[in-house]
C-alpha cells in the first residue's frame, strides 16, 4: 500500500483512537500523545522523534502564544466570582427568569446563557477567556434554577457558531482570516449571514426546550452533572445585591480596551482584574492574594489539556497522509461551492481548529475558490460558517476548555455540545448554499 494512503489511514485511526479513550474517561494528557504515535507509526515515522519534534513543538508553541490568556482570563473570572459580581448577576437573571411561566424557566435559564455568551463574543472577547466568567455566572444560575450542570455546553452555540460565523461584522478571527485573502470586508453576505444565525438560533431553542423537557420527566436537575462543580470554591450562597452595571463595569472596560483602545487579549485581560479590584476593593481586601493564586492554579490544567491536543492536531497535519488529503480535496467532485464546503470542513476537522482549518484551506485552495465564478463575499460567508461543523469533534480545544473549566467529561455533556456545534452549523452551511445557488447575498 503507498505511504501517502497508509499515512491517511492514521490520520483517521488516530483520531478515533483519540476519541473513543476521551469517551472512556482517559485523561487527554495520555490520549493525545498515544494517538499521535498511531500517526506517526502508520506514517512510517520514528515515533519518539514525532512526540519530542513536531508533538513537543506543537504543545509548547502554543503555550508560548496563550499562555498568559488563560492565566489572566481564569484569574479575571475567579475574581469576578469571589467579588460576588458573577454571583449577583446570575441572581438577576435567576429574578427574570422566574418571572415567566414555569414550564419556560429552566429553557429560559439555558438560553440566558447561550445569550450571554453570544453578547461576550461579539464584543471580541475569546471564547478561551469567555468560559471562565461565563461558568461562574452558570454555577449559580443552573443551580438556583435546578437545571442540569451537563446542559453548560449547549452555550458555545452562542459564542462557537452563531456570534464567530454567522452574524455579519463579528470580529472573531475567523471571521477575519479571509479577508486577507479574499479582499472582502467583515460584513461579507450579511443576508446570508443573518439567516442562518436565525436558523441555528431557532433550531437551538427547539432543542434545547426538547433536552429540558427530556430531562424533567426523567427527575434530574442540577445534579448529579453537577457534583463536581459544586464542589468548587466559586460562588457566594446569598446574593450580594451588586447593581448591574458596577457587575459589568470591569467587562466593559476589558471590552474597550481591546476593541476600541486595539490593545491585545492579555493587556485587556489585566486592565479587566485591576479595575474588578479599584471597584471591589471593600469586598476584596484581605482575599486578593488568595483568589490571584486560586486563579492561577485554574488556569495549569487547561492549559495543558489544551496544548496536548494541539500537539496532537500538529502530528497529524505534518505527515505524508495529510498532504496527500489536501491535494485530494482539490480534485473534489461537484458544484464549486460544495466542494468549498466539504473541503474546509475536512481540513477544520482534522486539525481540531476551525481557524486552524480556514487558514490551511484558504492558503492552499484560494485561486481554486476564486476561479469557480463564485462571489467572494459568498465564499467568505460560506467559508466561515462550514469552518464551524467539523472543528468542534470530541478532540477539539475549544471543547477541551469548557469541560475542564467546567469539571464535565465528554460522556456527560458531548451530546449537547456536538449536536449544537457541528450537526446544526452543517444544517446552516447547506443552507447558505443555497441560499447563494438562488444569488442570495
Amino acid at each position: 500500500m503507498d505511504l501517502k494512503i497508509l499515512s491517511l489511514i492514521g490520520i483517521f485511526l488516530g483520531m478515533a483512537c483519540l476519541i473513543y479513550l476521551i469517551f472512556r474517561g482517559i485523561s487527554i494528557l495520555i490520549v493525545a500523545p498515544l494517538a499521535a504515535a498511531v500517526i506517526a507509526l502508520f506514517s512510517g515515522e520514528n515515533i519518539v522523534a514525532m512526540l519530542t519534534g513536531p508533538y513537543i513543538e506543537g504543545f509548547v508553541d502554543f503555550a508560548k502564544n496563550n499562555f498568559f490568556i488563560f492565566f489572566f482570563s481564569a484569574i479575571f473570572g475567579k475574581l469576578m466570582g469571589e467579588c460576588g459580581a458573577a454571583q449577583s448577576i446570575a441572581y438577576k437573571f435567576s429574578r427574570v427568569v422566574k418571572k415567566l411561566p414555569q414550564k419556560y424557566q429552566k429553557v429560559a435559564a439555558v438560553l440566558s446563557l447561550v445569550l450571554l455568551s453570544l453578547t461576550f463574543t461579539l464584543c471580541g472577547i475569546s471564547a478561551f477567556v469567555v468560559v471562565f466568567t461565563l461558568v461562574v455566572i452558570a454555577r449559580k444560575l443552573f443551580e438556583e434554577m435546578d437545571v442540569p450542570w451537563r446542559f453548560y455546553t449547549c452555550a458555545p452555540l452562542g459564542s462557537g457558531v452563531i456570534a464567530q460565523s454567522m452574524i455579519p461584522g463579528t470580529p472573531s478571527v475567523h471571521n477575519l482570516i479571509p479577508t486577507q485573502y479574499l479582499g472582502t470586508t467583515p460584513t461579507a453576505a450579511p443576508t446570508i449571514g443573518i439567516i442562518c444565525a436565525i436558523v441555528a438560533a431557532c433550531i437551538g431553542t427547539v432543542y434545547i426546550t426538547h433536552i429540558i423537557r427530556k430531562a424533567e420527566r426523567a427527575g434530574e436537575g442540577f445534579l448529579p452533572s453537577g457534583e463536581l462543580i459544586k464542589k468548587t470554591d466559586m460562588i457566594a450562597d446569598e446574593d450580594p445585591k451588586i447593581p448591574l452595571l458596577k457587575c459589568f463595569l470591569p467587562s466593559i472596560l476589558l471590552l474597550v480596551t481591546l476593541n476600541i483602545l486595539k490593545q491585545d487579549a492579555v493587556t485587556a485581560l489585566v486592565v479587566g482584574i485591576i479595575a474588578i479590584y479599584i471597584v471591589f476593593y471593600k469586598t476584596l481586601k484581605g482575599k486578593m492574594i488568595k483568589a490571584l493564586t486560586a486563579g492561577a492554579q485554574n488556569s495549569i490544567n487547561t492549559v495543558v489539556s489544551v496544548c496536548s491536543t494541539v500537539g496532537f492536531g500538529v502530528v497529524a497535519t505534518s505527515v505524508a497522509g495529510y498532504d496527500f488529503l489536501l491535494t485530494a480535496l482539490n480534485n473534489i467532485p461537484g458544484p464549486p461551492i460544495v466542494q468549498m464546503i466539504v473541503a474546509i470542513n475536512v481540513c477544520a476537522g482534522v486539525s481540531g481548529s476551525s481557524s486552524g482549518g480556514l487558514g490551511i484551506a484558504f492558503s492552499t485552495m484560494t485561486d481554486q475558490f476564486l476561479a469557480s465564478g463564485l462571489n467572494p463575499e459568498v465564499i467568505h460567508r460560506v467559508a466561515v460558517i462550514a469552518s464551524c461543523g467539523l472543528d468542534s469533534l470530541p478532540h477539539t480545544n475549544g471543547l477541551i476548555t469548557d469541560l475542564s473549566v467546567t469539571k464535565l467529561t465528554h460522556r456527560q455533556a458531548y451530546a449537547h455540545y456536538g449536536f449544537l456545534t457541528v450537526v446544526t452549523p452543517l444544517i446552516c452551511v447547506t443552507i447558505a448554499a443555497i441560499l447563494a445557488e438562488l444569488g442570495i447575498v
